[in-house]
């Protein structure tokens, strides 16, 4: 199976480290590519940085279904242009946010987030519900680091999680934490270790998912949420039931 990785902001610095955490992990049968837009936000900390994205984003979705691959994740917590990606193309999209919570409803009673920043707190808040998994939300917390920093200092990033994991398990009643960043890839294992929490690092276990779903056929119905643009077909851009391209 062919999967493509993308990381929404334009750092390479990041869409590396991606690169070399799943590749460790894809399966022997899946091709992967791991890339990110040229143009667009080095980061994504807002909500106006996630609608910058999109130029840059849309773009290699739609090429990726042109190019034969079978699914493609938005390595981004914000999940930037879940849906509408969904309505290019007739493959499997996922976002790394969607896949982890859900995953995280399923291993604990309670899980809480890890958000870089404290403004992005009323914003995940929202997500859970939009994502129907607020019944098992004990909480989200800020680590204090901004994206660039916690991909690129990995020790002090660390040591951050561990402090707001632990803080989450003990006054929270957390059970599972996620790890609300695609620049906090690889650091699940550590703190697992160190805590005795499950803790769910979204780009690694949204990877694993997307090999399940591409392996048993399933992908977005086309039938109402995620159906072409009506322009799409007036413009003659699509067949009824058939590919972009």
């Amino acid at each position: 199976m062919k999967i493509m990785v993308i990381n929404p902001n334009s750092s390479k610095h990041m869409t590396h480290h991606l690169d070399e955490v799943l590749q460790a992990i894809k399966g022997p049968d899946t091709e992967l590519t791991v890339c990110c837009p040229e143009n667009g936000p080095m980061a994504i900390e807002s909500a106006y940085d996630e609608a910058m994205c999109l130029p840059g984003l849309l773009p290699l979705v739609q090429q990726a279904e042109k190019d034969g691959y079978d699914a493609v994740i938005l390595a981004c917590f914000s999940d930037p242009g879940l849906e509408q990606a969904r309505e290019l193309v007739n493959i499997l999209v996922c976002g790394i946010q969607e896949v982890a919570v859900h995953v995280a409803a399923m291993m604990g009673a309670k899980f809480s987030i890890l958000t870089l920043n404290a403004e992005r707190v009323p914003s995940k808040e929202k997500d859970i519900y939009r994502y129907k998994v607020e019944r098992g939300l004990a909480s989200v917390r800020p680590i204090g680091l901004s994206v660039a920093e916690s991909d690129e200092n990995p020790d002090l990033a660390r040591a951050k999680i561990k402090a707001v994991a632990k803080t989450c398990a003990e006054q929270d009643g957390a059970e599972v934490v996620v790890l609300g960043c695609a620049g906090m890839a690889g650091y699940a294992e550590d703190v697992k270790k160190e805590l005795g929490l499950e803790v769910i690092d979204p780009s690694s276990v949204a990877l694993k998912v997307v090999e399940a779903l591409v392996a048993c056929g399933i992908k977005p119905s086309k039938r109402g949420l995620y159906a072409y643009p009506p322009s799409f077909v007036r413009e003659g851009k699509v067949k009824k039931g058939g590919c972009c391209g």
